[in-house]
């Protein structure tokens, strides 16, 4: 029975190796330098109105950054809601991580009513944050081209334009 169910087990694995290798992972490095490392979450993008994504990135610091309370951190995982044509953020999370992945602080999620009367920020050129951004975009871009083409809906069927005919009446008719 054990010898059974050990190779079930294989070939379940077996099975199941492509299809998770084949997969793509979550996480996409879009930007790197000597300071920092920016990954975004590829999973987590969902498309929130019309040209308007939602996105999870992670920013990665080689040499520790310092808050405004002296607190040190390494990491700084924000949630944004981000337009690709002009690139153009709203930054609606964020929370910071020091050393050993230690949560430093969180600053919670801005109210849903209060982002809409928030300024669409641009990254200001030549950073970090304007080329992240840019690659972020050329992800999304991509990916819903992509879904576009596989889900894009039939068109409808065109008929040509009925002939008009007019009736001339003549009193003689009446």
């Amino acid at each position: 029975m054990i010898g059974r169910a050990g190779r079930l087990a294989v070939i379940m694995a077996a099975v199941a190796a492509p299809s998770i290798a084949g997969a793509q992972a979550p996480w996409r490095q879009v930007y790197l330098d000597s300071d920092v490392r920016v990954l975004f979450d590829t999973a987590s993008a969902t498309l929130s109105s019309p040209g308007t994504w939602t996105t999870v990135t992670s920013w990665d610091y080689v040499q520790p950054r310092v808050l405004e309370n002296k607190k040190r951190y390494t990491r700084l995982v924000q949630r944004v809601h981000i337009r690709c044509s002009p690139v153009r953020v709203k930054r609606v999370r964020s929370t910071v991580y020091g050393p050993n992945n230690v949560m430093v602080r969180d600053e919670g999620e801005v109210d849903y009513r209060d982002q809409s009367a928030m300024a669409w920020d641009r990254p200001r050129r030549a950073t970090a944050a304007a080329t992240a951004f840019t690659s972020v975009c050329g992800v999304l871009t991509r990916r819903s081209g992509a879904r576009a083409a596989t889900v894009a809906p039939k068109a409808p069927a065109t008929k040509p334009p009925a002939k008009k005919t007019t009736v001339k009446s003549s009193a003689a008719n009446r």
